[in-house]
């Protein structure tokens, strides 16, 4: 493989006995769930994958580490201009194909096991389980895609600028009260 090629599929565990690593960049398109939720031109976004599989001790887990780095062009819901949202993140994921092997985890790792997600599959009972690891790299980007995104500060723009907001001088109802006690007294 060369150097510039991503793996399409990987097979977990061949691969990290092998030591894969991977580093370089990819296309934004080349991250189809996320580029949907992109606004506008996506031609020259780029994000910025390091990857290595590693294998425990036991040779029961294969633990995917690594870095990405994106930025996405989003719709801002406060004014509906594009927004870049910076997606960067390290993880460390474990990949096991027993899920009694969950328990030798720590209890705060993150974990996939192979043959569950739409992002591995399974062929027959002697066919190694592959993965996808671009969609795994993939789904955790997606957790850090806001809901709502946002500029840190904006002007809505079907609000009214301060400017032009006026206020209405209003009476006070108990301006009455006080002249009244001022008679009085």
């Amino acid at each position: 493989m060369s150097a510039n090629t991503f793996p399409a599929q990987i097979e977990p565990f061949k691969w990290a006995e092998q030591g894969f690593t991977w580093s370089g960049t990819l296309p934004l398109s080349r991250l189809g769930r996320i580029s949907r939720e992109a606004v506008g031109s996506i031609d020259n976004q780029l994000i910025n994958i390091d990857c290595k599989l590693s294998m425990d001790a036991y040779h029961r887990v294969v633990w995917l580490d690594g870095s990405v780095e994106a930025s996405v062009p989003m719709e801002c819901q406060r004014c509906l201009d594009t927004v870049e949202i910076p997606l960067a993140l390290d993880f460390h994921l474990a990949l096991i194909d027993d899920e009694s092997l969950i328990e030798r985890l720590d209890e705060d790792a993150d974990f996939i096991v192979l043959g569950e997600s739409e992002a591995t599959t399974k062929g027959s009972f002697d066919a190694p389980a592959t993965a996808d690891l671009l969609a795994l790299i993939e789904d955790e980007l997606l957790l850090l895609v806001p809901l709502s995104p946002k500029h840190e500060s904006c002007v809505h723009k079907h609000q009214p600028a301060e400017e032009e907001i006026v206020e209405e001088k209003r009476d006070n109802p108990f301006d009455v009260l006080a002249a009244l006690k001022g008679k009085l007294n």
